[in-house]
This record gives C-alpha cells, structure tokens and sequence, in this order.
C-alpha cells in the first residue's frame, strides 16, 4: 500500500483510514536539514526517527521534540516501533502517534517519558511497552512530576516492570487510554492537583488498578469516572494496601462513578482515610474481600446507586476509633455476600452485605442472599446514631443486626422489609454473637436506645 502523508496523518488524529508505514517515511531528510512543518505537525521522521530500527532512538526524539516545541507544533510520529529511554518532554510538548501502531518500547530500565515542572504537554495515539523489565517502586513507563496540564488520550501502557503511569503533583486528563500486564498498579498518583481518570481500560495488574493518594490527608478534587477495571491480583499480599481496583488513601473530594470492575482480589474501591469521597454508579463482581470501602480517618461517604455482586462483604463504612464516621448509604443492590477466605488470608472473613459504625444513614438498600447478616449497625463498642429505613433485605441468616455493647446507644430500624431471615428479623449482638430474640418479635431490656417499628416480616 502507498501511504500518503495526508493518510496517517488523517490516521492519527481521528483513526478513520487503515493505514500501515512503509520505508519511504524513514528516508526523510536528517535533522542537519531544516525539517518543513507541514498542514497538521512537525514529523518525526525528518529528524531520523526510523520505524523497526534496532537502535534506541531517544537522541533522535529528543531533538524532534525541542523542535517541535519552537514551532509551537505537534510532532507526528508515523507508524512503527521506537526504542527509546528517558526521552524529557519540554514544555508544551504535543505527540500525536497512530493509536495501535505508533509504539515506543523500552530500550533500557526506567522511565520511557519523562515530564518535570511544565505547565503542560499532551500525548495522543502511542503505545508505551516496557517489555517487562523489573522496575523500582512506583517508577512509571511516563513518570510526570509537577505538571499544570497533563493530557493523555488514546495511548497504551503495556507490560510496566513496576507501573504504568506514575503523576506526582499533576493534574490533567487521563482518557482513554489502555493500561495492560502491570507488575504494581496502572496508575499512581500522589498529591494530585485535580485530575479527571475517565473512560480508561486497566487490565492484569499485580497489586492496584487506580491509585490516588496523598502524603497528608487534604482535598484531592479527582474524578474517577467510566473506567472498566478487570483482573488486579494481590501479589504482594496483605490486608488491604493491595488487590485493589480503585484505591485512595488520604485523598479527599473525589467522585468516583460509572466504574465496572471484575475479579479484585481484595476490594473493587477502597477508600482510606479520604474525607467527602463519592462512590456512585458503580458495578462489580467477584472480589475476595469487601467491594467497597470507606476506612480509617475519614468524614464524610456518599455510597450510593452501586451494583455489587458475589464479593465476601459488599459495603463496609468503619473504624470509628479512627475517627471514620458520617455517610449515606443508599439504593445499593448487594446479592451473594458469602463469608470466605480472602487471597491470602488464614481466616474467613465478610459474610454481611453492608456495615456502618457512626452518624449513619442507611436507605433504600437492597441485601439478598447474604450468609451471615443483611445490614450490621456497629460492631463492638463503635455504635453511634444510626438509621436503617426502607431496605430490603432477603435470604440471610439475621436480616440486621445492631450492636449492644455501647452503654449509651441511638439507632432506629423503621420500615424496612426483611424476609426469610433464619436467625431472626432484626437481633441485638455483642461482639457478634446474638445476645437478643428478635427485636421485631417484643421488646429486650438489653436493647434500650435501640427503636424497632414498622419493619414487615415474612
């Protein structure tokens, strides 16, 4: 096929012509001779850059790219395969590569890309493969530092040694994009300035999917949005910093939406720590712990309108004696919260649909088909105001079941509709034992504090 520059070009900014490069784009003048910019961008070709070629090509890349900047002009990266290693992005950089087949795989250990203090720089099209080389912790194949505006669209990230994409106090546009075969995580972000994650492919990662997190709790701003995440294992084990889809520790202000997510190891969306965090919309089956969280010292949870199936627990709002209170959970479907090992874990854990410890609302809910209990008000002596009105609840041992170990207690379970409950409607615990009868059944002086009406039992 003969490729016209207008082709590919064409190709790489809007992928309406199937198109494959040929040897003539590699015998274009070398960098000695003035490069002509042409209708959409600077090409890459001009300053050497020869698809297929063996040798690493940074130098080459390096030079297009200071180029391209003075002309204030994208640089067109036709068709191929690059070697490169720590190429720097300057300000204002814009690449433009054909999505699929412009790629640039790793010619050594470390960052491919580099981006440090700018205020912006775009890129569009290209596939970054590691090829799998062992990384250290958290070294991205693009690391980006400090950057006002980063945009990234329609690339991919493939076969990191250690993570994909690694943004230290960035904001931008993440959209898009493929994150594939990641020894760590896809993602990871510290301190974010705002950045929108939305609409990206995150496959087979050993330990996270999505990470935002932050080196002292504050107000992040990120969205996480439309995002489909599939396979992230625990490789590195533990109880909760990894075998997470979505994970934020300390990273407040987030709305997290329209996510699916399939085969967590752990959990599909952790939140540690992040005050005023929204989690809406989102779907996701099979994960071996609980499928959402919100832990430790955080104010503030919005859980709502979420799809969660087939996971050990489905909603877990905790650890008042971190601090952690004040949420809504509402108009979740949960079915088939089974108590199981956890990857990893020694001993059976979840077995409830959803918890919540303190200053808690918890409506329009529909639990089915959970072992243990529906919905858990408290554990232990973390039991604090809280509501459970207008929930279903169906197919369960206890269908809710509230904490009686507090000397001072608030809760009211009104209205809720709880059916084929083996162990009893709604019952009275201690450290998770049944310390009561059914509370729906009569009063239990051990129960003072708790309010018990209009439930309908069958």
């Amino acid at each position: 096929m003969t490729l016209s520059r207008r082709d590919w070009l064409r190709t790489a900014l809007f992928g309406t012509v199937a198109v494959s490069a040929g040897p003539v784009l590699a015998q274009a003048p070398r960098p000695s001779t003035p490069a002509p910019l042409g209708m959409l961008g600077l090409e890459a070709a001009q300053f050497g850059l020869r698809p297929g070629s063996a040798e690493d090509q940074s130098r080459a890349l390096q030079a297009a790219l200071v180029e391209a900047v003075k002309r204030d002009a994208p640089l067109i990266v036709a068709p191929g395969r690059y070697r490169i290693a720590n190429v720097v992005l300057p300000e204002n950089a814009r690449v433009i590569g054909v999505p699929g087949a412009t790629q640039f795989i790793a010619a050594q250990a470390g960052p491919m890309l580099v981006a440090r203090r700018i205020k912006r720089a775009a890129i569009a099209g290209i596939m970054l493969d590691g090829l799998d080389i062992k990384l250290g912790q958290r070294i991205g194949l693009l690391n980006a530092e400090e950057v006002l505006d980063l945009a990234l669209s329609d690339c991919e990230f493939a076969n990191a040694g250690s993570v994909g994409l690694t943004l230290n106090r960035t904001a931008g546009r993440i959209e898009r994009n493929r994150f594939r075969s990641m020894r760590d995580s896809a993602l990871f972000s510290l301190d974010s300035r705002g950045l929108a994650i939305e609409a990206n492919m995150v496959e087979d990662c050993g330990n996270n999917g999505i990470q935002l997190w932050r080196s002292q709790a504050g107000d992040d701003q990120s969205l996480v949005r439309g995002n489909r995440l599939n396979r992230i294992r625990s490789d590195a084990g533990g109880d909760g910093p990894n075998g997470n889809g979505i994970s934020l520790f300390r990273a407040g202000g987030v709305v997290i939406e329209g996510n699916t997510l399939r085969d967590c190891a752990l959990t599909f969306i952790r939140n540690n720590s992040g005050s005023n965090v929204q989690i809406l919309g989102n779907q996701g089956r099979r994960c071996g712990e609980t499928a959402l969280y919100s832990e430790f010292a955080f104010e503030g949870a919005i859980i709502a309108n979420n799809l969660i199936e087939d996971c050990a627990q489905g909603a877990s709002v905790t650890n008042l004696d971190h601090g952690g209170r004040l949420a809504v959970v509402a108009n979740n479907i949960i079915r088939n919260a089974q108590k199981g090992l956890a990857p990893k874990g020694k001993e059976p854990v979840g077995g409830s649909g959803l918890h919540v410890e303190a200053e808690a609302a918890v409506t329009g809910n529909v639990i089915e088909n959970a072992s243990d209990v529906g919905i858990t008000l408290g554990w232990s002596w973390a039991m604090r105001n809280l509501v459970a009105t207008g929930n279903v609840v169906r197919r369960t041992g206890i269908g809710i079941s509230v904490s009686l170990v507090p000397k001072e207690r608030n809760a009211l379970i009104a209205n809720n509709v709880i059916s084929e409950a083996k162990l009893g409607a709604v019952v009275g615990t201690e450290f998770g034992k049944a310390v009561t009868g059914d509370l729906t059944k009569g009063e239990d002086k051990r129960a003072a504090g708790i309010r018990v009406e209009g439930n309908s039992v069958s």
